[in-house]
């Protein structure tokens, strides 16, 4: 990184998969949209590996990180993550739907 220091937000996930069935979920590219009005997505440097093929019925845990262009960590007060569907590891065809989990923050 060009700094030394940084606002972030840092979002810990537990992925699992409960069907047999082989599925790509790429969980750790969702974009983050805070109530200060910032649309981010994640630091790919900082955040975990958590995407790909999930084989089975498996799970991948791990971090993603946030860098804050506009705010501090302090002002956001809840944010909103939105996950693409997970998809069919073969013909690429979306299994379910978009995710969108909206969580107000604890300080």
């Amino acid at each position: 990184m060009e700094t030394d220091q940084a606002e972030y937000i840092q979002v810990d996930m537990t992925v699992e998969n409960t069907i047999e069935e082989d599925v790509t979920f790429y969980a750790s590219q969702a974009t983050l949209i805070t109530d200060t009005g910032e649309q981010l997505e994640p630091d790919m440097w900082l955040s975990d590996h958590m995407d790909g093929d999930y084989l089975g019925a498996v799970t991948k845990s791990g971090s993603s990180f946030y860098i804050l262009e506009n705010s501090t960590a302090e002002e956001v007060e809840s944010i909103e993550l939105r996950y693409s569907a997970a998809s069919d590891t073969e013909t690429w065809d979306d299994i379910g739907e978009e995710i969108v989990v909206e969580t107000e923050l604890e300080r």
